[in-house]
């Protein structure tokens, strides 16, 4: 599946996220980083995913026009050989626990619910070590 479809799947399901303000974007921005340059440096493809729900509203006549901007989690996908996902990362909106979802795939490649992990926040070494292709770097 190409990068571009994947997003546009994702893009539907954007209706579960909750809504955050801007500046706790940021630190879930931070917290993605930290964990985005483990895998980096190991050689992995991973691309921050911002979400944003812009609503215009046209004005009519005898009213302006008006549009919002709602925010919503951003995530980090990680891909593997031939941009397949092998894993989203989100950061849990209370907590900042790290939220890996690994891809499933079974026989005959077929596509299977996600595996997810909960890691405590403050420890991105141990979610990047969930997954698969990242080798953790040796003694």
């Amino acid at each position: 599946m190409q990068t571009y479809e994947l997003l546009e799947r994702m893009a539907e399901t954007t209706g579960a996220h909750e809504r955050i303000s801007d500046k706790t974007a940021a630190e879930h921005d931070k917290i993605l980083a930290r964990l985005r340059a483990l895998l980096v440096n190991r050689g992995m493809h991973a691309r921050a995913v911002e979400w944003l729900k812009i609503t215009l509203q046209s004005g009519g006549y005898h009213r302006p026009s008006d549009w919002t901007l709602d925010r919503y989690a951003p995530e980090l996908l990680v891909f593997g050989p031939q941009d397949r996902r092998v894993a989203t990362i989100g950061i849990s909106a209370r907590s900042k626990a790290y939220i890996v979802d690994i891809a499933q795939v079974g026989e005959d490649n077929e596509v299977k619910p996600d595996k997810r992990y909960i890691i405590p926040s403050g420890h991105p070494a141990r979610a990047a070590a969930l997954i698969p292709g990242f080798l953790p770097a040796m003694p």
